[in-house]
């Protein structure tokens, strides 16, 4: 048999006394005067105040929001906020708060048989009213006092006045006449867990560790033991995982899962077992675990899966994301229609993120950017909510991919991205902008920036950070994953030792992979840098019939700094099939303009530099001498640009765009 609910303690606070001066007004004064519209929002304030649902409004929101009803510059209606304005001059004694609180006994008693009284005993709004009433009467005289001068301090402006912790001690707490079987004991109060909840977004692990001790060691019922320990647990687990703290994560989790067995949580058991399949093994290259779908299991574990799926190193093709991305789906609404799971906004836009991540990933930008929109147009703005934030940042640093440095930052920097986001989630978003500072100064080729400023600076954030992502003979770091990993050794050996004929091999196994798993950005690059290799076999028609195929995908400059390299390298494959004929080169033209446009968007200098000789020497072979001075001008102007920017230690954007970073994390913090 199931035990009684335990009994619960109501404590009267300063805004009941307001909500029960609307009470007065509205039904025994002002009803049928006030105007339909105004005194169906003045309802609909009520029932939401009532409820409890947020935290109480202040004296002066509650004007402001009664004021702001339709209708509200009615006569009537004036007159009854003006007489709601004056109720805590009408309290200045402990009498006058006495009567207030004997005029709401005529609200829900009944007067005879045949009159049913204003407002019935088991209504919302009976009920409140007949509840405080009778917290009211249980108080002492020296009870009533404390709240009438909380009240009018309260009404002041000092929100917290009448607000703080009630003891439940029998020798002091002299403030209630009548004690109940509630009021000698103290029962579990939310107020720990909303300061556990604040120290682990502000980053106070000590603070936070301590106010989720005392919120599950609080009294839940008459049982000896609570029966929820498996919840602190859960938490605590929880907040070593975003911290990437996964040791000390996985000794906890374990000690929750057998306390979840041992009491027969069916429920946390399973998001247990969730959590413990999310942390990493210790074993090199074991693949991770996938869930089996239950009726228990959370639809976001699933979709977690399809992390797991698109690592490189699981080999698997996008289909198989897919398909955990629809059982997902199903599972959230088995959740929600069949278990009756109070549905979170989160997990229901959380497969749209997801989505746009694995479609972004196989190199469909324009399907990503819908599942985008649908995340930002549904979700919050300056909340805390991940999906968008996550895909905030990825759609920041896309804009950077394509050169627009200053659009990605400002994205960023918007104060609706960060002024709701935890410690945790501010280590990404510095990294992000971290990151962005640093793909620009690679592609400047300002390596003394980033080794003088920028790598010092970086964000001290558990996740992985590989410098041969941006540099590329750049000795630091660990390795690349499979396929990216073969491609630099393509390049590596290209540019660095220039026998790219040698690594034929590499790019064939990379070429493979990227085709077998759909990830045809790194397909498309591998096919530039095959028609490359192939020109120094001499295979010039063979390079340009590969290059053909795929133009149609790399000409509408989803990426482009890809759409430049192949625009380059298949100009010179043009130029090299015909035989430096005049055809040739002209067709040629076409695409070294492209490449210049999309290196100068990118300030790719080196690069820029490159495509400018090669085409002001086919400007002189075709006898167009005014393009060619043009060009080589052009050229002249890159190298200077490219060797100012190299002797610089540090920009002063980028100083007063980290300086920024610094007082928002300290900002966060100090919350």
């Amino acid at each position: 048999m199931e035990e009684a609910p335990p009994p619960t303690n109501h404590i009267l606070r300063p805004h009941h006394i307001d909500l029960l001066a609307v009470f007065l007004l509205l039904f025994k004064e002002y009803e049928s005067k006030l105007p339909s519209p105004f005194t169906l929002h003045v309802y609909r304030v009520l029932l939401n105040e009532v409820s409890e649902v947020t935290e109480p409004k202040s004296h002066a929101e509650v004007l402001r929001e009664l004021g702001a009803g339709p209708k509200g510059e009615d006569v009537e209606a004036r007159k009854m906020l003006a007489k709601l304005r004056g109720v805590p001059g009408e309290c200045r004694t402990p009498d006058s708060l006495t009567i207030l609180f004997q005029n709401v006994t005529g609200l829900f008693l009944e007067k005879s048989e045949e009159e049913p009284p204003i407002l019935m005993r088991r209504s919302i709004f009976g009920y409140f009213c007949r509840r405080c009433f009778i917290s009211f009467v249980k108080l002492s005289f020296s009870g009533v006092a404390k709240l009438q001068k909380d009240y009018l301090v309260w009404c002041a402006g000092n929100v917290r006045a009448g607000y703080e912790a009630v003891e439940k001690d029998p020798l002091t707490n002299d403030s209630i006449i009548f004690k109940t079987h509630a009021d000698m004991k103290s029962w579990a109060q939310p107020e720990p867990y909303a300061a556990w909840e604040k120290g682990q977004a502000t980053g106070d692990e000590t603070t936070a560790s301590e106010n989720l001790r005392r919120f599950f060691e609080q009294h839940f019922h008459e049982s000896n033991d609570s029966g929820i320990r498996q919840h602190a647990l859960l938490n605590l687990v929880r907040m070593h995982y975003l911290r990437n703290e996964f040791p000390a994560a996985r000794k906890l989790l374990l000690e929750a899962i057998t306390v979840a067995r041992t009491s027969g949580d069916r429920l946390t058991l399973q998001h247990c077992i969730g959590m413990l399949h999310r942390l990493p093994h210790g074993e090199s290259g074991r693949r991770p675990v996938l869930n089996e779908i239950q009726p228990d299991l959370n639809p976001l574990e699933i979709l977690y899966d399809v992390k797991k799926l698109t690592t490189v190193a699981y080999a698997q093709p996008p289909s198989a994301s897919f398909e955990r991305i629809i059982q997902a789906m199903g599972l959230y609404d088995h959740w929600i229609d069949v278990q009756l799971a109070t549905p979170v906004e989160a997990e229901q836009w959380g497969q749209h993120a997801v989505q746009a991540y694995v479609w972004r990933l196989i190199g469909c930008d324009h399907v990503a950017v819908v599942e985008e929109n649908i995340v930002t147009a549904f979700t919050e703005v300056g909340g805390d909510d991940n999906n968008r934030f996550t895909v905030t940042l990825n759609r920041a640093y896309k804009r950077a991919r394509q050169g627009k440095y200053d659009d990605g930052l400002a994205i960023l920097l918007d104060p609706d991205v960060w002024r709701g986001i935890s410690m945790d989630d501010y280590g990404l978003w510095a990294q992000k902008i971290w990151h962005i500072l640093t793909l620009r100064a690679s592609r400047r080729g300002q390596l003394r920036m980033y080794r003088e400023f920028l790598r010092s600076r970086r964000p001290r954030h558990p996740s992985v950070y590989l410098p041969k992502e941006y540099f590329l003979f750049d000795g630091e770091g660990g390795s690349l994953p499979m396929i990216t990993d073969e491609l630099y050794q393509v390049i590596e050996m290209k540019q660095r030792f220039d026998q790219g004929p040698l690594a034929v091999e590499q790019l064939l196994t990379a070429l493979w992979h990227s085709e077998f798993q759909c990830r045809l950005n790194l397909y498309r690059t591998g096919i530039i840098l095959l028609a490359d290799i192939s020109l120094d076999f001499g295979m010039t028609k063979r390079s340009r019939k590969i290059l053909e195929e795929i133009m149609p995908q790399v000409i509408t400059g989803g990426d482009l700094e890809q759409r430049a390299m192949a625009c380059f390298t298949f100009a010179r494959c043009i130029i090299a099939a015909a035989d430096i004929t005049s055809d040739g080169l002209r067709e040629a033209v076409r695409y070294l303009l492209i490449a210049e446009s999309d290196y100068a968007t990118l300030q790719c200098f080196k690069s820029l530099a490159n495509v400018q000789y090669l085409l002001s020497v086919v400007y002189h072979n075709l006898g167009l001498e005014k393009q060619r001075d043009d060009a080589a001008t052009r050229h002249m102007t890159t190298e200077e640009a490219r060797k100012k920017v190299e002797v610089v230690a540090v920009d002063e954007q980028v100083k007063k765009i980290w300086e920024v970073v610094s007082q928002v994390g300290a900002a966060l913090a100090a919350r």
